[in-house]
């Protein structure tokens, strides 16, 4: 079970992790800071949209 906690979850919580990285800086920083926090929470908008936009794969099996 550990195993497929890891297999799904992995993902999500490195983009919390950017995203709250993102936060932090934007609330704290200035200049350079400025820059970091919006790349940073523009990562998780562009994986998102990228896996919107992907196109569909059929899965083996089906």
């Amino acid at each position: 079970m550990n195993r497929n906690f890891w297999h799904i979850w992995t993902i999500p919580l490195l983009l919390a992790l950017v995203s709250l990285f993102g936060l932090i800086v934007a609330l704290v920083g200035d200049g350079f800071m400025d820059f970091l926090s919006w790349v940073s929470l523009g990562i998780p908008l562009v994986v998102a949209g990228w896996f919107v936009n992907r196109p569909a794969t059929k899965r083996r099996g089906h």
